[in-house]
């Protein structure tokens, strides 16, 4: 087995809108798109590697139990990930619940990665870096091995799972000097007390490949009459289902599909990660779907989409942070151009074009009337063609960039968001037209007024530009509940994580404990390869919530859930 990395350095949080970022993840996403679905690497692995069977696991401890670990959405800043990677590397852990009372819980002997194992994109030394570092780190410092697991999420796909394949499903290299076992991008255990697990792999959201249905269609095969499923999926269709509606991909029929074809059986448990944050949702007869995205990666708000019940009749019965909290967070937006500061460059230079066209056809009288002016420029757009070119093509971004399933809503707002680009990016630019012309008194048109005012407008535009788009993203989560991913990816909101701890008892009953931490460390102490906590605003992991699933047949569970007035219970 390969020696695993050290960390030698604390990555921050990644910057969503640096404009290297940007521009990195808009390519990166587009040769997905384009070429992924032809070139299948989920075909590859079925051709390339030796069959994969079922993993099968036993009880671990004196009592009948076998615990396992779930974790999703890891391998963005070091603090968050390597702070989730020492909670789930502790042999033992104590959490208080809500009624103050301890609650034992033992590392598992498993951990299954949900999918998302790093940010912004997977590149080999991005995994090394903040996935495989942490981790190795945490488990050298407890002691521990746990067998890993790995599904893949969209950012494991955008290098059609090169990197992803090399970390996780190569055995006899193993993961953070932990043994794995799979070798391809899916796999099934068979646990204690007919329970199974079963990770698929949905590239993109497409439709599950023939080999890894056929290998799920055996696993099927083998299961009992009243196996209990736990499965893995790249992302929470339900969830989205209820955000778009009428949008055909992210509709949860693949997961009906799954459940009623492939495997032939109800599925007691969904897990998953893709969102940033905790929620569970419960259906009558106890079937569970639960995100937990919460290992390291950006928050994302738990109050959106509104309502308490599903489109499948499933009622919310938990959420970290609460709904409150997360509300409460949207303000940071208009904090927008100090939080993003790798996006002032961009904007600013966005600005600087769009008020340079406009003012082309300007002359020396359009410079004391601001209504003189604006004429000036609607004229010059409609008739210099680069100028008119260049209005379209950043109102269409604009609209493009909306996020909702109405064509109308897309339109109004997109055009609306615009506007309020293009009219602070025309202020902009005539003000310093304005200011060098009539206050600092140079020639208009001069190389030396024509430079200084290239210089304010890019300053101003960059700022005022940065407000625009805070300010938008403000409105449109806060009143329209729209742009969740795009709203607080700019705030890099480092708290709030959870991880799952899974226990089998020795009766077959399944008891899920949601796990989270609400502040993590911000400063460290000790060698950086195995660094502890300096930090005394950090909080200890506590209990944030807990459900027992008792199998009653034919479906059913009888579901005991952590009943108390809880901080993440939502009304």
């Amino acid at each position: 087995m390969r020696e695993p990395p050290v960390p030698s350095t604390q990555a921050k949080m990644v910057g969503w809108y640096d404009a290297g970022v940007l521009a990195q993840s808009a390519w990166m996403m587009t040769i997905a798109n384009l070429f992924g679905r032809h070139s299948d690497s989920r075909l590859i692995e079925a051709l390339s590697n030796q069959p994969q069977g079922v993993f099968r696991f036993e009880a671990d401890t004196p009592e009948g139990d076998l615990w396992l670990d779930f974790v999703s959405d890891v391998g963005d800043g070091f603090n968050p990930t390597y702070t989730v990677a020492r909670g789930i590397a502790a042999p033992e852990l104590d959490v208080q619940g809500a009624d103050g009372q301890a609650v034992h819980t033992r590392a598992g002997s498993v951990l299954v990665f949900g999918g998302d194992q790093v940010y912004p994109y997977p590149t080999r030394g991005a995994y090394e870096e903040r996935t495989e570092a942490p981790y190795a780190a945490a488990f050298a410092a407890a002691d521990r091995k746990p067998k890993v697991f790995a599904v893949p999420g969209n950012h494991d796909w955008f290098d059609s799972l090169v990197a992803f394949s090399r970390l996780f499903c190569r055995p006899e290299r193993g993961f953070a000097g932990c043994p794995t076992g799979q070798t391809r991008s899916y796999f099934a255990m068979q646990l204690p007390g007919d329970w199974w697990l079963c990770a698929v792999d949905l590239q993109f959201g497409s439709e599950m490949d023939e080999p890894q249905e056929a290998y799920f269609r055996e696993v099927s095969r083998k299961m009992g009459e009243d196996a209990h499923i736990i499965l893995c999926v790249p992302s929470p269709q339900w969830i989205y289902a209820e955000s778009y509606p009428d949008i055909a991909g992210y509709s949860d029929d693949s997961l009906r599909d799954l459940e009623e074809r492939v495997l032939g059986r109800k599925i007691a448990v969904f897990l998953t990660g893709d969102l940033h944050h905790y929620k569970r949702h419960e259906s009558a007869d106890g079937q569970q779907k639960i995100v937990s995205g919460g290992g390291g990666a950006f928050l994302h708000p738990t109050h959106v989409p509104e309502g308490d019940t599903l489109r499948t009749g499933h009622k919310l019965r938990a959420t970290f942070p609460d709904a409150d909290t997360s509300r409460g967070l949207t303000w940071r937006n208009l904090l927008f151009p100090w939080l993003n500061p790798g996006f002032l460059g961009l904007v600013g230079l966005f600005y600087l074009l769009s008020a340079w066209f406009a003012s082309a056809t300007f002359g020396p009288e359009d410079l004391t009337s601001l209504s003189q002016a604006f004429k000036a420029a609607i004229e010059g757009a409609l008739r210099e063609p680069v100028n008119g070119l260049w209005l379209l093509m950043f109102v269409a971004a604009i609209i493009f960039f909306t996020d909702t399933h109405s064509k109308w809503y897309r339109l109004v707002g997109g055009f609306a968001h615009a506007c309020a680009h293009l009219a602070a990016a025309f202020l902009a630019g005539w003000l310093s037209l304005w200011f060098t012309t009539q206050v600092l008194g140079l020639p208009f048109g001069s190389i030396t007024q024509m430079a200084i005012a290239g210089i304010i407008t890019f300053l101003v535009g960059a700022v005022a530009g940065a407000l625009v788009m805070g300010g938008y993203l403000f409105l449109s989560l806060r009143f329209f509940g729209r742009h969740a991913n795009e709203a607080f990816s700019s705030l890099r909101v480092q708290d709030y994580k959870q991880w799952l701890r899974l226990r089998i008892d020795a009766a077959g009953a399944l008891t899920i404990h949601a796990i989270g931490i609400d502040r993590v460390p911000r400063r460290w102490r000790g060698p950086v390869e195995r660094p502890e906590p300096d930090d005394p605003r950090a909080t200890a992991p506590r209990l944030i919530d807990r459900v027992t699933l008792k199998p009653l047949g034919k479906g059913r569970y009888g579901a005991e859930q952590l009943r108390t007035d809880h901080p993440t219970r939502q009304a």
